[in-house]
């Protein structure tokens, strides 16, 4: 029976047999689904109150060293090296954070010298209210970047939005009343779930293949809901399963959009991810297609600078639904956007974005490489396919009590069918190649000890 000496730890009785359980397991002295003393016996044989052993046997368990079950005991628990490294550091409170995708905030441009510029001009006007469009210097370099998209746009026919969540928002109420149905990939963004649900509008799920939506899914769906009035899709590096949509299927989608009469909402945000990627479905059916890019994810999160390229015959509705929404976006914020464009700013901190991500996800896949792993090699997330047997509500369990924040299909899912079991990371919002190589090796543990991997041993 295991009868730890505590007096070696610290003097708090509670922290040391925590600490005692530890050691014992990191030295092997206590290997995985070793039985532990009951907390009378424990208190017996240490002479430690039976109260403060409960304690500690809470604590341990919190921090996923043993496993209590009523009735059978408490027991070791099956994990590495990595996995209790991890462990320690959540219940410290050091949760790595691979939830959200985050840009790479070390990447963003120096604030100073555009502020210094801007203040050592007459740039008053920036505090005046201004167009629903934006001003149209904003528009202009605002057409600038729908061309590095591969989008040809006259600025007269773009809008300036306050982040793509809010164009998405804009072109949501743009063409969908409330009670009508919108289209989208059986997994989606969450911010079209929330903009929908606030405007009433009921989402379908569409299935996905691997080269993202499924023509004829889509068709049947366009007949089985008549109300259906728009496609919301992002079609290169589709958010969260990576997918990048060829061509060839563009070109099929595109037919059916125009022989249905629906139109698409193009989230376009993560093509500058690419160095090259299929024609847009802007260029494609642009009198059907609000096509949606930013600033956000190649250049900088804070900024909050979209472009909105809407059909020529809706401009007036989004203008009105902008002014509903936001009256404004904040011409300090568009001036900010206009300027880094315009003196090569904003490309050169997508190109050094995109290098600093091939060099994370090239260490994803040599840790996740013995896996399903869905990525695009200059992008930021990725999405696990999880093996039989895992629930992503039980895998994202498991990886949060070890230390690691990751988001599963459940939270992209338009409809409650649909969507296999799967588990997206976020590379961006970790400090250090260190940090990425410790949390993988977590999720690589768990992967590989399977869906048991916290039972005891009995």
């Amino acid at each position: 029976m295991w009868s730890p000496n505590v007096s070696r730890f610290t003097a708090k009785k509670q922290l040391a047999l925590v600490d005692a359980l530890r050691e014992d397991i990191r030295s092997g002295q206590l290997a995985p689904g070793t039985k532990l003393p009951t907390q009378r016996d424990l208190a017996r044989s240490t002479g430690v109150a039976v109260g403060t052993i409960a304690r500690a046997y809470r604590d341990a368990s919190t921090e996923g060293l043993i496993r209590s079950t009523v009735g059978r005991g408490s027991f070791v628990a099956r994990q590495s090296d990595t996995f209790l490294t991890a462990t320690n550091a959540a219940a410290k409170g050091r949760i790595m954070e691979f939830r959200v995708d985050y840009p790479l905030q070390s990447l963003n441009p120096p604030l100073g010298p555009v502020l210094a510029e801007i203040g050592a001009e007459e740039t008053r006007h920036l505090l005046n209210y201004t167009s629903h469009k934006g001003d149209i210097a904003y528009r202009r370099a605002g057409a600038a970047w729908l061309e590095l998209c591969g989008v040809k746009r006259n600025p007269d026919d773009l809008v300036i939005t306050a982040g793509a969540q809010h164009a998405i928002t804009v072109s949501l109420s743009s063409i969908a009343q409330s009670g009508q149905v919108v289209l989208a990939e059986e997994l989606s963004y969450p911010g079209l779930k929330e903009a929908a649900d606030m405007l009433g509008i009921s989402l379908v799920g569409v299935p996905m293949d691997d080269d993202g939506i499924i023509p004829e899914a889509l068709e049947t769906l366009m007949y089985e809901h008549r109300n259906a009035v728009a496609l919301y899709t992002c079609p290169t590096i589709q958010n969260p399963t990576t997918v990048l949509t060829p061509q060839h299927r563009r070109e099929q989608i595109a037919a059916l959009i125009e022989r249905h009469g629906l139109m698409i909402i193009e989230d376009d945000i993560q093509r500058l991810c690419l160095d090259e990627a299929p024609e847009p479905y802007a260029q494609l059916v642009p009198e059907r297609t609000f096509y949606i890019c930013s600033l956000s994810k190649m250049v900088c999160g804070g900024l909050r600078i979209a472009y909105l390229a809407p059909p020529q015959a809706r401009i007036r509705i989004v203008l009105r639904r902008i002014l509903a929404t936001n009256w404004i976006t904040a011409p300090l914020m568009a001036e900010i956007a206009r300027r880094w464009i315009e003196d090569g700013t904003a490309e050169a901190t997508m190109k050094a974005r995109r290098e600093e991500a091939r060099l994370r996800q090239a260490i994803a896949i040599e840790i996740l490489g013995g896996h399903v792993v869905k990525y695009q090699a200059t992008n930021l997330y990725g999405w696990i396919e999880l093996p039989p047997g895992w629930t992503s509500v039980e895998f994202v369990a498991a990886a949060m009590e070890a230390g690691v924040a990751l988001l599963g299909e459940a939270t992209f899912k338009v409809a409650a069918k649909g969507g296999k079991p799967g588990v997206r990371y976020c590379l961006g919002s970790a400090e250090t190649h260190q940090q990425i190589h410790e949390a993988l090796n977590i999720i690589v543990t768990i992967l590989n000890q399977g869906p048991g991997y916290c039972d005891a041993v009995v």
